[in-house]
């Protein structure tokens, strides 16, 4: 079991996200929406991975990336704009799930950067 931050500004989307996580037996914390909410959140009680969308309803997701990283916690980012920016170069370690996902993928990409934490 992860404990997963879920970031995603489309409702429907995080939360069909969030079923699949929690019927594969990990804790989910969201979706939020925003950079500035997800970042209180994650400050407050640190996840064991970050599951990000990369365009928020507050801009892009760099801030609280950014954070994640520095606390080494694994990073999935999981958009259909993860290759407009740089985050390869930026975040080695995190893995990329383009949209739209499987939940197989999804459950696959998530595990995986758990195991290499």
């Amino acid at each position: 079991m992860v404990k997963i931050l879920l970031v995603e500004d489309e409702l429907l989307v995080g939360l069909d996200i969030k079923d699949t996580f929690e019927d594969a037996g990990h804790e989910v914390d969201g979706p939020y929406p925003t950079v500035a909410e997800a970042l209180r959140v994650a400050q407050a009680n640190p996840p064991e991975l970050g599951f990000l969308d990369v365009r928020l309803a507050d801009g892009v997701v760099d801030p609280l990336a950014k954070w994640l990283s520095d606390h080494a916690i694994p990073l999935v980012f999981h958009s259909g704009h993860a290759g407009a920016y740089n985050y390869g170069s930026d975040y080695p370690h995190a893995a990329f799930c383009e949209k739209p996902s499987t939940p197989n993928e999804l459950l696959a990409i998530v595990e995986q950067q758990a195991r290499d934490k």
